[in-house]
């Protein structure tokens, strides 16, 4: 094969440099909306139990499909990313009047408090907010409203993204198979069905659960008048992505304030309607059943990848870490079967 293939690459050089080029600049032109395609992949792998539902009318039912998991996803953190950046300007632009709101709301409630608590409390909340108004000053109004449309953009992005995976996706991975010898598909169809099926396994019980967990929190939040409902839902959200971290980083800081606002009566029923309506139903039921049933993933590699990938990537390596986490793991248990096949087929041949 190789003595076919070297004529036909010094034949054709010129071509082939200049398609390596193109596919670079347009790797190039495509990294601003890297987001938006991982994103678009991660809603294609959520929303694909809904188009199958629609065999016959695929292009109805992948339009579903995206209506079904963008529509609540923009709602939520949208709106909760407006709220958030709101705050997050009116810190910057009144250090002063924050700092004197943490030292009335602290007097207000801790007042049952003894004399000696409240000082500790009363300095710790002043030097909080004045550790947190100076930081968020610093951060530049132009530079945040960059990232915000290009958050948005790669948002509105991921939409066709989504659609079109769903719609061609399938097409697409058997088409560059095809181009694979007879005798290899049959292994790398092995692979790519594992892969897909842990990758399934992540996306869907974890973006099910935080979708369900956010939408009853910010009903909760709502219900309950606590200030900036749908940022904490987007809160919960995001936490709910995450395997042990889940909505109690949400609802215990609030049962705190509300604690120090309605006092110990007011905290219970909030704690006790959180815990019942947003944590148990996603966590204890949804996300056990769906992550169990599709993805043989470890907790923790799922951990420290989403977590990892933040850190590194942002919203895109957020995503993209599991995935890759997700490919490692599938070759090494496809590996793993075919060598015990092998010894079995071994272990038959001796005997």
């Amino acid at each position: 094969m190789d003595d076919h293939f070297r004529p036909y690459l010094r034949e054709h050089k010129g071509i082939l440099l200049i398609a390596l080029a193109a596919l670079i600049l347009v790797a190039l032109f495509f990294l601003p909306f890297l987001d938006g395609i991982i994103l678009g992949t991660v809603f294609a792998y959520v929303g694909r139990p809904i188009r199958d539902h629609f065999r016959e009318r695929r292009k109805l039912g992948s339009l579903l499909a995206v209506i079904c998991i963008v529509l609540p996803l923009f709602i939520i953190l949208g709106l909760g990313m407006l709220e958030i950046a709101n705050q997050i300007v009116i810190l910057a632009k009144n250090q002063e009047a924050w700092k004197m709101a943490f030292a009335m709301v602290t007097e207000r409630s801790i007042q049952e408090l003894p004399p000696w608590i409240k000082e500790i409390l009363a300095g710790g909340l002043e030097n909080a907010a004045g550790i947190i108004a100076p930081i968020a000053s610093s951060i530049p109004v132009l530079h945040m409203g960059s990232l915000a449309s290009m958050a948005i953009i790669n948002f509105i992005v991921s939409i066709p993204v989504c659609y079109f995976t769903l719609v061609e996706g399938e097409n697409f991975v058997e088409s560059i198979v095809s181009l694979l010898p007879p005798r290899e598909k049959e292994a790398y169809w092995r692979y790519i069905s594992r892969i897909d099926r842990i990758l399934s396994g992540i996306f869907i019980g974890t973006i099910y659960t935080s979708i369900l967990g956010s939408m009853i929190a910010a009903s909760i939040f709502y219900a309950f008048g606590l200030p900036r409902p749908f940022a904490l839902a987007s809160i919960v959200f995001v936490a709910g992505m995450v395997p042990f971290l889940t909505s109690w980083v949400v609802i215990i800081p609030v049962t705190a304030y509300r604690y120090y606002t309605n006092g110990i009566e007011g905290a219970a029923v909030f704690f006790f309607f959180a815990s019942a309506l947003i944590y148990l139903p996603s966590e204890l039921l949804i996300r056990p059943y769906l992550v169990a049933a599709k993805s043989s993933l470890h907790p923790l590699l799922v951990v420290l990848s989403f977590l990892g990938g933040a850190l590194v990537a942002g919203i895109g390596g957020f995503f993209l870490a599991p995935a890759i986490m997700g490919v490692i793991v599938g070759i090494y248990q496809v590996r793993q079967e075919e060598k015990a096949d092998l010894r079995g087929q071994g272990i038959q041949a001796a005997t």
